[in-house]
């Protein structure tokens, strides 16, 4: 019986603790970024960096009722922003402004 507690938690903790892929552009250079995206239990955390090196960390917030996520973005290149996604089956897609660009935003489910 203990055993089957045991793996259901570490079932349970696994399945929770997956982090998900995220991808950035910016519209006006196409610069792009990848990283990952921790969903949390009650806020998310964002890491992503572009090919040229600059790195971005971002906190977010949601809404189940309405669909959407906030995220909030800062780089180490001194730009800062936020976008809005809508919330679907399999990624929550959007976009925002980041430094003084267009930024589009999407992670995985």
């Amino acid at each position: 019986m203990k055993q089957t507690a045991l793996c259901a938690a570490l079932l349970l903790l696994s399945a929770c603790a997956s982090d998900r892929v995220v991808e950035a552009r910016i519209a006006k250079t196409g610069e792009s970024f990848t990283g990952t995206f921790d969903p949390g239990t009650f806020g998310g955390s964002l890491e992503m960096e572009s090919a040229a090196g600059v790195k971005c960390t971002g906190r977010s917030t949601g809404s189940e009722t309405i669909g959407t996520t906030v995220v909030v973005l800062i780089c180490d290149d001194g730009r800062a922003g936020s976008a809005v996604l809508l919330d679907g089956p399999t990624r929550s897609t959007g976009s925002g402004v980041l430094g003084d660009d267009q930024v589009s935003l999407s992670i995985s489910r």
